[in-house]
């Protein structure tokens, strides 16, 4: 029996799959196809809630200082969030296309971008108030930091990107993105943040957006711009609950200077990734409107062109 053709959901190439009666067997991987519509949906749901709950009382600089706003302003609602997201992934079945890329890699100076960003989270260790803080309150932002990972990385390095790749070149999946998992920080402002801080928040989730997109590229797996992003936050939350007197502003400006070139950096290189992995749509649309070599020979009878050997000293004359 021949193969069977069909067009993948996911990659939008032109893939073998199973004869029909396989296929329904393995339906139930993939209950619902991916679409835009449902990909989108669960950040706008999110953003929609976040801006009616959203009060100016909320004192959102104080996020994360005390055990108490870890708690209440981290742990629980994160975790919420991220079960309600697990059960919806689980419902529409997309757990290996939301964490799992089919396709990974790119060329090797990209890795550099998210490796720096990851020296960087490492260099901030030190500005942390290890002696003025509890252990439990570290343990307890180490957990509210990887749940604000696993829900922010699978809403949009997940099941954003299912959705947008359904419609959108990859170039254009990778720049939507990152755009939107900036813009979502602008929900800030209604909780409280300055509003010229949080338009620089927006513009650093844009870039930094960026690199969480090359890290889930240029490993395979969501689990790296999870782990990335949660660990970012630590370090981001940890020291703006440390006593001033204990920070080394020399060395927090040096470091962001330092970020502000890796972000950069981050963002070439995701652009460069998502680029080439649409060379092959750019060639396809390039030679689409080329016939076939074949095409005069087979059709030169029925359309009254030469054909054969004819073809050539006929159309020289």
């Amino acid at each position: 029996m021949g193969q069977w053709y069909g067009r993948s959901w996911y990659n939008r190439e032109v893939t073998p799959v199973q004869p029909p009666a396989v296929r329904r067997r393995r339906r139930g991987w993939w209950p619902v196809p991916p679409s835009l519509l449902i990909g989108v949906a669960p950040l706008v749901v999110f953003a929609v809630v976040s801006i009616v709950r959203a009060r100016p009382s909320d004192d959102y600089p104080t996020l994360g200082r005390t055990i108490e706003s870890v708690v209440h302003d981290l742990v629980v609602p994160e975790a919420i969030v991220a079960g309600i997201l697990a059960v919806v992934v689980t419902a529409l079945g997309w757990w290996r296309i939301a964490t799992v890329d089919p396709v990974r890699g790119g060329p090797r100076w990209t890795i550099v971008a998210p490796v720096l960003v990851l020296a960087v989270c490492l260099l901030r260790l030190p500005l942390l108030d290890w002696d003025g803080k509890s252990l439990r309150y570290f343990l307890l932002l180490a957990l509210g930091v990887l749940l604000v990972g696993v829900f922010e990385e699978l809403l949009t390095r997940g099941v954003l990107l299912v959705g947008l790749r359904r419609r959108l070149p990859e170039s254009w999946v990778w720049a939507v993105s990152s755009l939107l998992f900036g813009l979502l920080h602008f929900v800030n402002v209604l909780s409280g943040a300055p509003v010229a801080t949080t338009v620089l928040q927006v513009v650093f989730a844009t870039t930094f957006g960026s690199v969480l997109y090359l890290a889930r590229r240029l490993t395979g797996t969501l689990l790296a711009p999870v782990l990335l992003h949660a660990f970012w936050d630590f370090g981001a939350i940890g020291v703006s609950a440390s006593d001033p007197g204990s920070v080394d502003l020399l060395l927090v400006g040096l470091l962001g200077l330092a970020t502000i070139a890796v972000l950069l950096l981050g963002v070439v290189a995701g652009g460069v990734v998502a680029w080439r992995d649409d060379r092959g749509r750019r060639l396809r649309r390039r030679w689409r409107t080329v016939p076939p070599m074949g095409a005069v020979a087979v059709r030169g009878p029925e359309a009254g062109l030469p054909t054969g050997a004819e073809a050539p000293a006929q159309l020289a004359g």
